[in-house]
């Protein structure tokens, strides 16, 4: 070392999710379940530290649930978006319920 300060290492990583996919929940007999995620050669597994869920395990399922429900939710209105941008109704400024209303 040359006398500076050591950092310390870190790792992050992304998953671009793309079309060849795989999330499966593995259950077992004896141990806790593993949760697995698998994309273009890349594996993730998620599971209890010791084999057995805990208290702290639940509360980081539930956490990880919740995750899972909120990127769904943007997803969904990421996608509806783009699709009703890119195929606009042909008259927006009269929907079809007013256009009756005019009528009557």
């Amino acid at each position: 070392m040359n006398g500076e300060e050591r950092k310390p290492s870190y790792l992050s990583m992304a998953l671009g999710v793309g079309g060849d996919w795989r999330v499966a929940c593995h259950t077992y007999a004896n141990r806790g379940p593993i949760l697995a995620v698998d994309a273009d050669g890349m594996s993730l597994a998620v599971s209890a530290k010791y084999g057995a869920p805990d208290a702290d395990h639940l509360d980081f399922a539930y956490a990880l649930l919740a995750a899972v429900n909120d990127y769904l939710i943007v997803c969904e209105a990421f996608r509806f978006d783009a699709e009703e941008a890119a195929n606009p109704s042909a008259d927006t400024a009269n929907p079809p319920a007013a256009v009756e209303n005019h009528a009557a």
